[in-house]
């Protein structure tokens, strides 16, 4: 089975609902200002598979047929998602994401802002309007978290001495507190909001998946296909993230390759050589691995909350999304 066909696989039990929060996603978009949506029929059209209103809408459906409240949540989730991202783009100055441009690079990092504010504005407003408390202040603090995780990047930006700790500390906030949240907002819908430590484990569900998410991401920067993943490889390390497969080298490494990495790693720009060299050298200390095999751990972790939940369609479906997250190739 293929990436592709794990995700069709993942979505399979939710398929009609994601469509309906595609289409909730249109009307925000046919607004009396024409840039607004130009600028959001961009976003929609380059937006990605939908991952994580894909988990909420599933772990939702582990408890019966969904109502419109999952589809309020799950519309708002991938709001919030896309926002962060083009927000993120603009800070990053990225002109291309998994291969299409981005708002700033089509239009203006001031578009960029504008339009991340709009969403994450609408995103609010859905959750007020639909009396969605609970997913409000779920939300809320997953807006700080990512923001928290910025900042951390930030402060860790090219810090070749940043601890696997702290990285686990930056991609939680950046990447997994998001997915933690539809997951645990997923858990609370169907008459499931009282059952606290349920919600508790959901919330460690998506959590986890995130982080294991995020880990295989920063594989691609030093392993994966530019065709396929729509950037060129080494780019996060020249905009100086230190991420899991350095950091663990560097651990690893014996002191003459650990030498050789610090030179390398500490680099603008590389040389195909030099680029060669500093992957043989995080190779040899084990880096690649050691990141695989902390993804494969997670996702372990992630399977053994699943445990005690219902079999059926959904549960299979999140399983699959958990190899998804490990195994895809973009």
């Amino acid at each position: 089975m293929t990436v592709d066909d794990t995700i069709l696989e993942v979505q399979r039990p939710v398929r009609r609902e994601l469509e309906k929060v595609q289409e909730r996603l249109r009307g925000l978009f046919r607004t009396p200002i024409p840039i607004l949506n130009e600028v959001g029929g961009h976003v929609l059209a380059t937006r990605g598979k939908k991952f994580r209103p894909t988990l909420l809408l599933l772990t939702a459906r582990l408890r019966g047929p969904l109502r419109d409240d999952a589809l309020v949540c799950a519309t708002v989730v991938e709001l919030v998602h896309a926002a962060a991202l083009i927000h993120d783009d603009s800070v990053d100055r990225s002109m291309l994401r998994r291969g299409m441009p981005t708002v700033n690079g089509l239009w203006t990092d001031e578009m960029a802002i504008i339009m991340g504010d709009y969403m994450y504005a609408q995103a609010m407003a859905l959750l007020v309007e639909h009396r969605q408390n609970a997913a409000m202040g779920i939300l809320a603090q997953v807006v700080t978290d990512m923001s928290c995780g910025q900042a951390l990047e930030f402060q860790h930006a090219f810090d070749l001495d940043v601890t696997e700790a702290q990285y686990e500390q930056l991609i939680q906030g950046k990447t997994g507190s998001l997915i933690g949240a539809a997951t645990e907002i997923g858990a609370g819908l169907q008459k499931g909001a009282a059952d606290r430590r349920r919600r508790a484990a959901f919330r460690r569900f998506g959590d986890t998946i995130g982080v294991a998410f995020q880990i295989v991401d920063d594989l691609f920067d030093y392993l994966g296909d530019p065709a396929v993943t729509g950037k060129p490889v080494g780019y996060d390390l020249i905009e100086g993230k230190v991420t899991l497969p350095l950091i663990a080298a560097l651990r690893l490494a014996t002191e003459a390759d650990r030498r050789r990495m610090r030179k390398l790693a500490g680099r603008r720009r590389f040389t195909a050589t030099q680029w060669a060299d500093l992957k043989a050298a995080i190779e040899r200390a084990g880096g690649f691995d050691y990141a695989r095999k902390r993804a494969r751990a997670l996702a372990d972790e992630a399977r053994e909350i699943l445990s005690d939940e219902p079999r059926g369609a959904a549960r299979r479906a999140l399983t699959a999304a958990i190899d998804y997250a490990v195994v895809r190739d973009h």
